[in-house]
């Protein structure tokens, strides 16, 4: 005869309601996850000079490391009064003599010339009103003195004879060591040699190449596994999208520093390559160390106020500017100081009447049109980053940065034989020639994982994994920074 046992019966049914007990109980088990469907981003985008380049379509390929542009200078100069200054000159339409600051006889390059500077015999310098009188009275205009004789001492030591072209003028007020003067041509009479030649050559800059990486890795099995990061909006295609998609921002981000950040590499910083070979890492130089370095600078004190647009003009002029289009860039403190700057200016001169439209309020200044110029504001949001730029360590050195760039093309030559060709004066140069385009590349290193877009019939090794690498080759090539003006807080310098 057969043993049998009998199946139990399970039961957990007490008397009981329905009631918080009961769900503290069992809703563990049986509540369908109350899941928000779409991806919540914490930081929002910022966008930062990579973008506005691109939209300006301001991109070029670069075949080399480096690239070597040539400029040529403004043809006329002013020449500056050396250490003596011009002594006083009381007799009427008697000459004067003075020398040049040691500046005057360097080249471009530092090389000291002993007898070669642009002032030269028979050539005008103009003296300002303030400094001569005209028999006696106070002149009221500028008046001219031609220089008729020049020592045979060397540089610094040379001295200048110069006559006033009206016999009634004076030298009544000394003109201090280092004014500069203004110099127009000589007067000749007909059928006399001529003065010396004049001759000028050209300023080059080299920009050069930074490498910025992003790298992006996971093995196998995770992109197998279902998630609800796949079923939300702002979701993606598993890991595999998530990681890549990672990847390609920060190497976005690492450029945009770059662009804004990057001095150029003088230190030695090498790396070993396949062979072992110590490789020195490359940088460009950025956009702020540029201006640094060679921009015209404006400091505002605690805010940006209207009166402060009106400065600009003086600058750009001093450049030989005609363009008066100019972009702003501007950080989100300027940029709310100007939109303050501006509320108070429609207060006092429009009586707010523009300020109430439909069931709206407020200012959104996008242009200002000041003393002649034209300013098109734009917002570099990536410099209010919490993350990076905005940190509070900055104390809002980069939220209260400006940046004014004339929006011109500039003529170049990569040499004096070579054709020349326009770009924008501000761009981005990305390394592409011969069939080998550097501007983002993208590599999957294949394990033996087999994932999305990595999946192949070949593998480099036998772990259950797969990586992929990002680069980028780019430099920033700016020219005609002398008339660029950076703007800064001087209440945070």
């Amino acid at each position: 005869m057969s043993t049998l046992t009998k199946g139990t019966i399970s039961s957990n049914t007490f008397n009981m309601p329905y009631d918080t007990i009961w769900a503290s109980l069992y809703d563990t088990d049986m509540l369908v996850p109350q899941i928000w469907p779409e991806i919540i981003k914490q930081l929002g985008p910022g966008v930062g000079l990579l973008e506005w380049l691109y939209a300006a379509g301001a991109t070029i390929p670069v075949a080399g490391p480096t690239k070597t542009l040539f400029e040529e200078g403004s043809l006329t100069k002013l020449v500056t009064v050396g250490l003596a200054g011009i002594p006083t000159e009381l007799v009427a339409g008697a000459t004067i003599e003075f020398s040049l600051a040691a500046a005057e006889f360097i080249g471009p390059d530092g090389t000291v010339f002993t007898d070669n500077c642009y002032l030269s015999l028979n050539d005008i310098v103009v003296i300002p009103a303030e400094y001569v009188s005209v028999s006696g009275v106070a002149s009221t205009k500028p008046e001219l003195y031609q220089v008729t004789a020049v020592s045979a001492a060397d540089g610094a030591a040379k001295v200048f004879t110069a006559t006033p072209l009206n016999v009634l003028v004076t030298l009544s007020t000394a003109v201090p060591a280092s004014t500069a003067l203004m110099v127009t041509g000589g007067n000749y009479p007909n059928g006399v040699q001529s003065g010396s030649t004049k001759s000028s050559g050209w300023y080059h800059r080299t920009f050069r190449c930074s490498t910025k990486k992003a790298d992006w890795g996971m093995v196998g099995s995770q992109q197998s596994n279902e998630r609800y990061y796949e079923k939300l909006r702002g979701g993606g295609n598993g890991v595999f999208t998530k990681a890549t998609a990672e990847a390609d921002f920060l190497l976005s981000k690492y450029i945009n520093d770059e662009i804004i950040l990057g001095g150029g590499i003088t230190n030695t910083l090498t790396m070993p390559d396949r062979q072992g070979n110590a490789v020195q890492a490359t940088g460009t130089v950025g956009v702020l160390q540029h201006m640094v370095d060679r921009a015209m600078k404006q400091y505002y004190t605690l805010a940006y106020s209207a009166p402060d647009f009106d400065d600009i003009k003086d600058l750009l002029i001093s450049q030989g500017v005609v363009n008066r289009g100019v972009a702003f860039f501007v950080g989100s403190l300027l940029q709310k100081q100007i939109e303050n700057a501006g509320l108070e200016f429609l207060k006092e001169f429009s009586g707010g009447t523009t300020l109430n439209q439909l069931n709206s309020w407020g200012v959104d200044f996008r242009q200002i049109h000041k003393n002649g110029v034209t300013f098109t504001l734009k917002e570099i949001q990536s410099l209010s980053d919490p993350t990076a730029f905005g940190a509070d360590a900055f104390e809002d050195y980069f939220t209260g940065l400006g940046m004014i760039i004339p929006e011109t093309e500039v003529t170049v030559r990569e040499s004096m034989d070579a054709g020349s060709f326009k770009i924008k004066n501000l761009a981005l140069g990305y390394k592409n020639y011969n069939g080998e385009n550097r501007t983002r590349v993208n590599k999957i290193l294949q394990g033996a994982a087999s994932i999305g877009s990595a999946s192949g019939e070949y593998a480099r090794d036998t772990y259950d994994d797969v990586y992929g690498t990002m680069l980028s080759e780019f430099m920033v090539v700016f020219t005609r920074v002398n008339q660029t003006i950076l703007v800064q807080n001087d209440v945070v310098l």
